[in-house]
């Protein structure tokens, strides 16, 4: 319990965590205001608390303007993010160029080709943060402060959106793909070193000659239970490994609601926007939860990348 809540406390304190947090309010805001039955709830909870009836105009039109406070609130955080998504589509794609990286490993084309859809994910994303910084005076509302004509901020506003459209395609794409190279490429269980134990194994398998029939199956039998504890504990890295792939890109497909719907490629109605945007704060959010209890427990974290890229000992 203690180190749940230490976690808490320091998601609720990262800036990322905290940007997640606000956007999961700012999801369930627009969930409440263009929903009817969660629209009715919230009025029967207020009438219930206060003792008034309240009003359903003045109540949405609070509703809305929450919620473009809350949108306004959570791009400050992402304001200078467009410099470490750039730097780090720049940082990979040199890695990726480089032949130092490939020697001594055989990778097909394909293979090879799979990490580039993260470089272009994170420089489409760069492009979008770049762009959405640009327009955050026009945000603020501040007379004279606003450096852009309206109609040049709905244009940035729109490719903006755009980007990050490609972004979370290209990232979907990316972590989908990722999953067949990862069991393709994760690297088998590396050998145990020699304990006692093990050299009791050793032993035993070069006594099994003098053992009865029914040692000998018992023997059997313990080292098959052996070898299955093995795979078990192989194929249960590789479900979380593949799980948390699948899950990023759930999120980035699930995402794309929210872009397509500003530039028009998508028709749905804002409570579906408000539902997706849910759905994939609180997928994407398990990653900064697990990098927060890693960070309180004291652990560090697996180095990440593509799976076609060879791991160095």
């Amino acid at each position: 319990m203690s180190q749940t809540f230490e976690t808490f406390i320091k998601f609720t304190t990262d800036s990322v965590g905290l940007e997640r947090t606000l956007r999961l309010f700012q999801s369930i805001v627009q969930i409440l205001s263009f929903f009817p039955i969660p629209f009715d709830l919230l009025l029967y909870v207020l009438s219930t608390s206060t003792g008034q009836t309240p009003s359903s105009s003045v109540t949405r039109t609070v509703l809305l303007a929450l919620n473009q406070r809350l949108a306004l609130a959570r791009r400050f955080f992402r304001l200078f993010r467009s410099l470490e998504s750039l730097h780090a589509a720049q940082k990979l794609s040199t890695r990726l160029a480089s032949p130092q990286t490939w020697a001594g490993h055989t990778r097909g084309l394909l293979a090879k080709s799979v990490p580039w859809l993260d470089v272009f994910s994170k420089t489409f994303n760069g492009l979008y943060l770049l762009l959405e910084a640009s327009t955050l005076p026009n945000a603020l509302q501040i007379p004279h402060l606003a450096p852009l004509t309206p109609a040049q901020d709905r244009l940035l506003t729109a490719e903006a959106q755009r980007f990050w459209l490609f972004s979370l395609v290209c990232g979907a794409l990316y972590h989908a793909c990722e999953i067949p190279l990862l069991i393709a490429y994760f690297p088998p269980p590396p050998p145990k070193p020699e304990t006692a134990g093990a050299r009791e194994d050793i032993d035993e398998r070069l006594g099994a000659e003098k053992m009865s029939e029914e040692e000998h199956g018992e023997y059997l039998k313990r080292a098959a239970a052996k070898r299955d504890l093995v795979a078990r504990d192989w194929a249960r890295q590789v479900s979380a490994l593949v799980w948390k792939l699948g899950r990023a890109a759930t999120a980035n497909a699930l995402d794309i609601v929210l872009p397509g719907v500003v530039v028009g490629w998508i028709h749905v109605s804002p409570g579906t926007v408000g539902v997706a945007m849910f759905v994939t704060t609180v997928l994407t959010s398990m990653d900064v939860w697990e990098r927060c209890g890693r960070e309180v427990r004291g652990v560090k974290a697996a180095d990440g990348g593509s799976w076609a890229i060879p791991r160095r000992a």
